[in-house]
């Protein structure tokens, strides 16, 4: 007797995309977790800065007794919920495009529009994370009071801005061609809308162009939504005017997101490693006919161009070394006009914060970053079997280092000085690069000194990006008005070089200062610090 055993049915295509969607959404958020940038700029970010500026301005309340705390909650969660919703899933979605992931759900079971889905619904759990981390301990720890009546306000104005950003960043991840880029435009256009958006700086008196410029965008009218959600007034909190330009930007991302959609590689911004040291390349960077000096000349010039391609193939990194500095320079003295800072001119005093800035960013965040792939790739290890001594590959590294930095002071200098009358004495100019030179040294012997302690490359971006950014605040590198920081943080930030190397440019660019420029006292803290890193370095390997 035989039984015939009937195929099992295949669910109806719509059922698969259901059980499909929750798996794909914790897939989404586990890539988020693993991504240190990524939830540094989302979640660290705006809590370490909702942390600071609160204790900076401490008890304060406005003329109603409103604890000025209250208002500051709702800008850093607009930010953290346009990098998870903008930012991150735009460059995420360029990645998958650019592996070939999407290309090939085009013959899977799930479609496209579900793993799309499942990424945009990830990206509003962590933007709905943040804004719940923030109000949290705005609550616990400053006063804030959360407005119960004003509460479905503030989560239909989470939900579309969100949505807004999301289809935005769709959009972006579909007009540009690479992943690298894709990522490095979304965070340069979402921080440079910020400073002109009540994100970064609430209620500041813009030129009339950059105020039109921000009402135009949406983050401006997200930001304001929000800010209202969490004023103590009257009323329900819902402001439709703005909510309206949301849900237009809305439409209008979705659309181009639609109609430019290509889910083909359009070509990889994973570029090809530079040509590893072998026996092989050292042997042609060291010929055997040069003498022992040039040989070691053309061998530490090859390690140079080795650093500098790397870096070049990295857009991120010189954005924020080179490009994101300048913005600041430029921006600043235009929001605040005629403002001045300890006796400065905001772009004076600015420009010397800047370069501190760009020489810190180089220094301890993309060296670092670069040694500890190199690590992982085995590059480092390798090299004990060449003849290429591992010192002369870390020199080129950090004299790659140093020109970065060199390369951001000439362009802040062409801003500063060609546009925005920043004057540095002529008789200053040797100390104002040796003091450049010796910061980013520092800065880079930091770097490894970090890099020789820490192992994994995740851990090491998380700490390098979770650190310089606090104390380059508390070292008032990024200050924009004379407040005075509290004596405890000025006295920590004191102990770590940023604040030295500050000092040091501004007596190296004061205009009107007599003498050599020089600052013994903080040039000798900067070197003190880079003879402790090194010996860090020296005593815990590498590779």
């Amino acid at each position: 007797m035989t039984v015939d055993v009937l195929p099992r049915a295949r669910p109806p295509a719509a059922v698969t995309r259901v059980r499909a969607l929750p798996a794909l959404i914790r897939h989404a958020v586990h890539a988020f977790l693993r991504n240190p940038v990524a939830a540094f700029f989302t979640v660290a970010f705006p809590l370490t800065f909702l942390i600071i500026v609160s204790s900076i301005v401490g008890n304060e309340t406005t003329p109603a007794g409103v604890p000025v705390a209250q208002f500051l909650v709702a800008p850093f969660a607009v930010f953290g919920v346009a990098e998870a919703s903008f930012t991150v899933l735009a460059a995420d979605t360029a990645a998958l495009r650019e592996n070939g992931v999407l290309a090939r759900q085009l013959v899977a079971p799930v479609p496209i529009r579900t793993v799309l889905a499942a990424r945009i619904a990830a990206a509003m759990l962590v933007s709905a994370a943040t804004v719940l981390l923030l109000t949290v301990v705005g609550v616990a720890g400053y006063d804030v009071a959360i407005v119960w009546r004003k509460l479905p306000a503030m989560l239909v104005t989470l939900l579309l801005g969100a949505a807004c950003c999301a289809s935005l960043g769709l959009a972006l991840a579909a007009l540009v061609r690479t992943a690298r880029a894709t990522q490095a435009l979304a965070q340069a256009i979402l921080i440079a809308l910020a400073f002109i958006s009540d994100v970064f700086i609430v209620g500041a008196d813009l030129p009339r162009w950059l105020a039109a410029t921000g009402s135009a965008l949406p983050l401006k009218h997200f930001a304001r939504a929000m800010a209202e959600t969490f004023h103590p007034g009257g009323g329900y909190g819902f402001s439709p005017g703005h909510l309206a330009v949301l849900a237009a930007w809305t439409v209008a991302g979705a659309f181009l997101a639609v109609r430019r959609s290509d889910w083909r590689p359009r070509g990889s911004s994973r570029a090809r490693p530079p040509a590893e040291p072998t026996v092989r390349t050292a042997a042609r960077l060291s010929p055997p006919t040069l003498p022992p000096g040039r040989r070691r000349a053309a061998s530490l010039a090859g390690q140079i161009r080795y650093a500098l391609v790397g870096l070049s193939r990295d857009p991120l990194a010189v954005f924020f070394a080179v490009v994101f500095p300048t913005l600041l320079l430029v921006l600043f003295p235009a929001v605040f006009d005629d403002a001045h800072v300890h006796g400065l001119a905001m772009a004076q005093y600015l420009f010397a914060g800047m370069l501190t800035y760009a020489a810190a960013v180089a220094g301890y965040v993309d060296l670092p970053e670069g040694v500890a792939a190199a690590r992982a790739a085995g590059v480092l290890k390798r090299l004990s079997g060449t003849p290429l001594p591992m010192r002369r590959h870390l020199a080129g590294r950090v004299c790659a280092t140093l020109l970065t930095a060199l390369l951001a002071a000439a362009v802040l200098a062409a801003a500063g000085v060609g546009f925005l009358g920043v004057r540095v004495p002529a008789g200053h100019l040797p100390a104002v690069l040796s003091t450049l030179l010796a910061g980013a040294l520092c800065f880079a012997s930091l770097g490894l000194a970090v890099a020789a302690l820490l192992r994994s490359a995740r851990s090491l971006v998380a700490v390098t990006l979770g650190t310089l950014l606090p104390v380059c605040f508390a070292s008032e590198v990024f200050v924009v008005g004379d407040r005075p920081l509290p004596a405890a943080l000025t006295a920590v930030a004191g102990l770590f070089p940023p604040r030295h190397l500050l000092q040091a440019l501004l007596t190296a660019t004061a205009p009107d200062a007599a003498g050599s420029g020089f600052a013994w006292g903080h040039l000798a803290v900067l070197a003190g610090w880079t003879v402790v890193c090194l010996l860090v370095v020296r005593l815990r390997r590498l590779w």
